[in-house]
């Protein structure tokens, strides 16, 4: 019969009676079994559950009765201290035996030791992504005696554990410690001897663990070790330096630091791309893994290619860590996949339901955070909450910005260290980011402190001090060349705006920093969101008028930007443009001012309306003649050339474009794609190309196409990227019959219109599409995709090129045998160009309308034909426009028969044909 002894007492379970110094002390059956129970499990936490299952097993019992059973058992052994002696309470979970006991048999005879304790065996499930790993720590382990794995909670560093010592890979003894119930980390030396099976205990616990372990060959676990890491890292040096044969894996959220050291971060599981098919989703270990839970949970789950994308926005949404996506796979029993996905915003209430077998700090995803959180010094814990704030990665810098504490990099390195903060040290400076699950955890608790607003308050103010300085940079220098990458600022700019413009008391804030972001948002081409942001601003300081009239200048300017874009609202960018041609006016702001008549020039040429935009035009350079900045009159060059060229002067067009391309790039600092939105070069270049091709260079317009769209890829500016594509290569690459390469350009087109919500380009490509079909013999299909797309630009107010679409529908028509409708087409485009004065293309629409009147085949039709050939031929020639005067003439040898028309020269050239003899149809049209 077994005694167990502690200080003076004795006490023995199976007679249920506690003697102190031989002396009955009087007490309760229940409370001697508590006690033996406590006793019993001297080292371990032990919840109020466990006990009261234990010494009432068949009886509901509140837990109110525990405490008054434990308050008399602490009372007779006199543990009434402020420091117990010998019952430890951790409030809300149970309580823990913390003195040393001794264990006698009935005779009063020591226990021999037993053999060393292997760890229980135990099913692991199938593990995934952690191959690697496993073989990396195993050589790792056997040239050194110290390991810690090292990760966030949930990551899988037990699980890892478990396969690395697994009776079939590992062949030395195996003693596991879960240190995770140490509540006192004065009592890890304790725990360990009693895994160890350490019977009788001196005051030297140290000395009887190596000298039971002595020479032998072990692998000693310690798993959990983060809350008694000051107390772990001791006492594993003091094991190894007299145990020859003992090897330590441990298992942290933080390193012990431990002298001989090593440390094995073990990272989360590989997540797949968005979007991905179910084949793709399966080659990362995070969809294996869901997949493999699931299929476990519902008895039969396949991945199918219509929830793969669902199951990757559950692996991205939950960082990667495996407890996390366990947990998430369980829920498939009462929710689909694509409700799971999506009710992942709330991801505490949702990931409740672990394995009833597993941790209780593993059984929800907010109990492993809060075992992280609660073991955390108080000013570590004030500076995980006030790094919640940031969405994404941020700097030493702008920690040291937001953060409360003195020692900013200090604090984000022990967060580092103990896996809260994610580091990267890849790029120029040493980024940090919270994983999305602990940055909503901390969010809670920066909320539940009543914290959110001043820390949103500090980033604010941050964020306006960088965009502030760098307004400069962010105007002159390629993306590449920025001194910081300013473009991981954009997730903390858009909340810090949306928090200043939800009340009324931080506007002030949000309108400095709207204004100041302004030159970012433009740059990275984030149009829609700047509107919304900009609208917020606007209205603020619309109610307060004279508060800052610098500021609604230049917020009313970007709110024009989306009209040289938008589909939507046109009036809206003119109107916005106008007022801001207003302020700078009674301000006499001149760089705002060349801006917003900048802005109405492109207005009117996006309206087809090039005489009005040589008016503008004139007006900017007057302007630009008082400034300080010389490039504003190189810039007055540049829209003096666009504007030759749409009103058919292409040879004066080539000129003034070639001229300032050569001043432009002999400017030190180049800087204007921000105030005038565009690249200068890649504008200039588009319409240099469109004047090279209508004055006969094909070759060298194509070459001028390529050189500008790749020159544009290399600044990194998808504004001007899609200009070029829309403006020219598209167009061009159509005029000039090369349908492969114009597929090639319309895809590119797409592609970055549509990443960047530009309908207006969108509807370009939509229309360049048309006409290939119109080419493969498909006039249905040209006409289904050219009115939808012709609509939208019309009711747009973009207008630039509806001529030359209306071309295409009329030759669309025509091919349908819809002669009347199609003349009328060509009628109204041509009307259009007599009243606006545009004129480049008013050759070709001539000669579509000519070749559409053959096709009618009537006596009168074939008269007003030559006719209208010759106006065509007139025009082009008048123009300089050689690339129009050779389709005419083309178009007459074959359909008209006319074999000498080189010959007609002159001004009269229509009437000339009128009244020559007509020649028999050689070829149809």
């Amino acid at each position: 019969m077994e005694e167990l002894e502690f200080g003076p007492f004795t006490i023995a379970a199976t007679r249920r009676t506690l003697t102190r110094d031989g002396v009955a002390v009087p007490l309760g059956s229940r409370a001697v079994d508590i006690l033996a129970y406590l006793v019993t499990h001297a080292g371990e936490l032990r919840t109020n559950a466990e006990i009261v299952k234990h010494v009432w097993p068949d009886t509901f019992v509140e837990e109110a009765n525990l405490r008054v059973h434990v308050s008399a058992l602490r009372k007779a052994l006199g543990d009434i201290q402020k420091e117990p002696q010998f019952i430890a309470n951790v409030p809300g979970r149970g309580y823990i035996f913390i003195a040393q006991v001794r264990r006698k048999d009935a005779v009063g005879n020591s226990r021999q030791d037993s053999p060393l304790k292997e760890r229980p065996d135990r099913v692991v499930s199938r593990i995934f992504g952690r191959d690697e790993a496993i073989m990396s720590i195993e050589a790792q382990l056997s040239r050194s005696r110290l390991l810690t794995i090292v990760g966030p909670g949930g990551i899988g560093k037990s699980t890892v554990a478990r396969a690395l010592t697994a009776p079939d890979r590992c062949q030395s003894e195996v003693v596991w410690v879960d240190l995770s119930e140490v509540a006192n980390a004065k009592l890890v030396p304790t725990s360990v001897a009693s895994a160890l099976g350490i019977l009788s205990r001196s005051e030297d616990i140290v000395s009887e663990i190596t000298s039971h372990l002595g020479t032998r060959d072990v692998i000693m676990v310690l798993d959990s070790c983060e809350h008694v890491v000051a107390s772990v890292a001791p006492f594993v040096e003091d094991l190894l330096s007299v145990t020859p044969g003992l090897r330590v894996l441990a298992t942290s959220r933080e390193p012990l630091r431990a002298a001989g050291e090593r440390v094995n971060r073990m990272p989360p599981l590989e997540i797949p791309p968005p979007g991905p098919s179910a084949q793709v989703a399966l080659q990362s270990s995070a969809a294996q893994l869901f997949v493999d839970r699931a299929d476990a949970c519902l008895g039969s789950y396949e991945l199918t290619d219509e929830d793969a994308p669902h199951v990757a926005q559950i692996c991205a949404r939950l960082d990667g860590i495996a407890l996390a996506i366990e947990l998430a796979a369980g829920r498939l029993e009462t929710v689909g996949i694509r409700a799971l996905a999506t009710s992942l915003t709330d991801c505490f209430r949702v990931l409740t339901r672990g394995r009833r077998t597993a941790l209780p700090r593993h059984q929800t995803l907010r109990a492993t955070l809060d075992w992280s959180y609660m073991i955390l010094p108080a000013p570590e814990q004030i500076a995980l909450r006030e790094l919640s704030v940031f969405p994404g990665w941020f700097t030493n810098d702008a920690a040291s910005a937001v953060l409360t504490g003195c020692e900013a990099e200090d604090l984000v390195a022990a967060l580092v260290a103990k896996s809260l903060v994610v580091a990267d040290a890849s790029s120029r400076e040493t980024r940090y980011r919270l994983l999305d699950t602990t940055r909503l955890y901390a969010s809670e608790k920066l909320g539940q402190a009543n914290e959110t607003s001043a820390t949103m308050a500090r980033l604010a103010g941050y964020l306006n001090a960088v965009f502030e300085s760098a307004e400069y940079e962010l105007y002159s220098s390629p993306i590449s060349c920025w001194s910081q990458d300013y473009a991981q600022h954009v997730g903390g700019l858009r909340i810090a705006l949306e928090w200043s413009f939800r009340e009324s008391d931080n506007a002030p804030l949000g309108v400095r920093l709207a204004v100041a972001a302004l030159p970012l948002f433009f740059r990275l081409s984030l149009l829609d969101e700047c509107l919304v942001f900009v609208t917020h601003a606007i209205n603020y300081l619309d109610a307060k008028p004279g508060l800052d009239e610098r500021s609604r200048m230049k917020l009313y300017a970007a709110l024009g930007w989306p009209q040289m874009r938008s589909t939507e609202a046109p009036e809206h960018g003119i109107a916005a443009w106008t007022t801001a041609l207003r302020i700078a006016e009674e301000i006499g702001d001149l760089d705002y001012q060349l801006r917003a008549t900048w802005a109405l020039w492109v207005d009117a040429i996006n309206r087809a309306e090039p005489r009005l935009g040589l008016e503008y035009t004139e007006r900017f350079c007057v302007l630009a003649k008082s400034s300080r900045d010389g490039a504003d009159a190189i810039v007055g060059k540049r829209m003096r050339g666009a504007t030759l060229h749409w009103i058919g002067r292409q040879t004066e067009a080539r000129d003034q474009l070639r001229e300032m391309l050569e001043e432009y790039e002999a400017l030190q600092e180049r800087h204007h794609s921000v105030r005038f939105q565009f690249d200068q070069r890649v504008t200039a270049r588009i319409i240099l190309a469109r004047t090279l091709w209508l004055l006969g260079d094909e070759d060298g317009a194509l070459r001028e196409v390529e050189e500008t769209v790749r020159h544009a890829t290399d600044i990194q500016h998808h504004l001007s990227l899609c200009n070029v594509l829309a403006e020219a290569a598209c167009p061009l690459s159509l005029l000039s019959g090369n349908d492969t390469l114009a597929a090639h350009y319309i895809d590119l087109l797409r592609e970055h219109t549509k990443a960047l919500s530009l309908d207006v380009w969108h509807s370009y490509a939509d229309c360049f599409e048309a006409e290939l079909h119109l080419r493969a013999g498909n006039p249905d299909k040209c006409l289904q995709k050219l009115r939808p797309a012709m609509s939208i630009l019309r009711k747009s107010g973009f207008t630039l090129f509806q001529t030359i679409f209306q071309s295409v529908g009329a030759q669309a028509l025509a091919a349908q045998g819809l002669y009347p409708d199609a003349l009328q087409m060509t009628e109204i485009a041509i009307t259009h160009c007599e009243s606006s004065g545009e004129r480049w293309c008013l050759a070709e629409l001539y000669r579509i309308k000519a070749g559409i009147l053959l096709r009618d085949g009537t006596t009168d039709s074939i008269r007003r034909a030559r006719e209208t050939f010759g106006l065509a031929l007139e025009i082009a020639r008048q123009d300089h426009s050689l690339a129009w005067e050779r389709r005419v003439k083309e178009d007459m040898r074959t359909s008209l028969g006319f074999a000498d028309i080189d010959g007609i020269e002159g001004s009269g050239t229509a009437s000339i044909l009128r009244q020559q003899d007509e020649p028999p149809l050689s070829a149809s049209y």
